[in-house]
């Protein structure tokens, strides 16, 4: 595929899903450049499934900006927990420069990855942490430093919500990205939004059109309030997190 192939396609997939005003040509430059660096990057480790530039914007980046709309406005610190191979985190920083986002996964290389392709991209809004979420969270340094904590295609939501919901300050908001099972994990998920201090205060389903064919996937942003500080409980060590979920 071509640069222009590339930002044509680009152009059409934000069309048809509804996210043109990310179409600028600041953006697109980035976002080409972003995924040409990941699928080079891939060669050589794994950091997706995709192989090709069109599965990258369709799957990828316009996935990802569905959710974007959700960030609150102003100058504000988001987490995005297990960001692997930065998404949402890179795509996020490209169209909202004005915030800090961290990029937190266990895995050195992987971190390693954003941090170079923030680099690659001169994105100055990018910042990483590297360890585990249920370790981190416990920390005085990161816990409840957040105005924002999202997560993209990470573990259950009953889980998730252990892992990223002590990361964030009073009254800030949990952005969950999730796919087709999203209903069932909300609904299993109802003790730990209780026992965690947080509300529902959207449940948007969308449809993300994937290809030429109009192909369309089942979408869901979920995006809970945090009513009042993180019990000290949470999080548990991660076996007992995995073993008995909230």
């Amino acid at each position: 595929m071509t640069k222009q192939e590339f930002l044509i396609a680009c152009e059409e997939s934000f069309s048809k899903n509804g996210i043109f005003e990310y179409a600028t040509p600041e953006n697109l430059e980035n976002f080409y450049n972003l995924t040409i660096f990941m699928l080079e990057t891939n060669k050589k480790m794994n950091l997706t499934a995709l192989r090709d530039e069109n599965s990258v914007i369709s799957r990828h980046i316009t996935d990802c900006l569905l959710a974007a709309k959700h960030l609150p406005k102003g100058k504000i610190k988001v987490l995005d927990v297990g960001s692997g191979g930065g998404m949402p985190c890179l795509p996020f920083a490209i169209v909202r420069p004005d915030i800090e986002i961290t990029a937190l996964d266990a895995t050195a290389k992987k971190t390693a990855y954003i941090a170079a392709a923030a680099e690659h991209l001169g994105l100055k809004n990018v910042h990483i942490l590297t360890g585990r979420a249920e370790e981190l969270g416990a920390n005085p340094k990161h816990r409840e430093m957040f105005d924002v904590v999202c997560a993209r295609a990470v573990a259950e939501l009953r889980v998730l919500m252990e892992w990223c919901i002590p990361f964030l300050k009073k009254d800030g908001i949990f952005l969950s990205l999730k796919g087709k099972n999203a209903e069932t994990e909300l609904t299993n998920a109802a003790n730990a939004v209780k026992k965690l201090s947080c509300s529902l205060i959207l449940n948007e389903k969308q449809e993300l059109i994937e290809s030429e064919e109009s192909e369309i996937s089942e979408r869901h942003n979920f995006v809970f309030k945090k009513a009042k500080n993180t019990d000290k409980l949470y999080p548990r060590r991660n076996a007992q997190i995995m073993k008995n979920p909230l």
